[in-house]
């Protein structure tokens, strides 16, 4: 999702995951001939892709493990001498994982927060057709 643009005509709804600011501006241009009703201005924005909360869980899982490593009876230690660097291994890959399964299953939290908003002004008339038929007639003639 990471670079998808959507666009708003009330600042507040935005809609749409457009690959560039150009599509999701010519989608709000579209939008805008399907109101009655003119807006102030059309904004344009960059999806913030929302944190699934998928890192920091390595300290958790060694945790878990050791307890249930001592819940075995085992006189044996295990997991004791964990480096800091490990945990961080163990975290990335944690959080690799948890994001490609989030993504398999389609469970990925939708984006909810647009960044880097532009606003672009509403198009004017540019042009107005003008007839070259006599549109008015001198009265008493027909």
């Amino acid at each position: 999702m990471t670079g998808l643009f959507a666009f708003s005509l009330d600042r507040e709804t935005f809609r749409g995951a457009f690959e560039t600011r150009q599509q999701a501006l010519d989608a709000a241009m579209a939008a805008l001939q399907r109101r009655s009703d003119m807006p102030e201005g059309i904004f344009v924005g960059q999806w913030a892709e929302p944190d699934p909360q998928a890192d920091d869980h390595a300290e958790a899982v060694v945790e878990r493990m050791r307890d249930r490593w001592r819940a075995t009876a085992s006189e044996e230690k295990f997991l004791d001498s964990v480096s800091e660097q490990q945990l961080a291994d163990l975290d990335y890959d944690i959080e690799r994982v948890l994001r490609a399964w989030l993504a398999k299953h389609t469970l990925l939290p939708r984006p909810t927060k647009v960044r880097a908003v532009s606003e672009h002004p509403i198009p004017t008339v540019r042009h107005v057709a003008v007839s070259t038929e006599r549109e008015t007639s001198v009265m008493g003639e027909a």
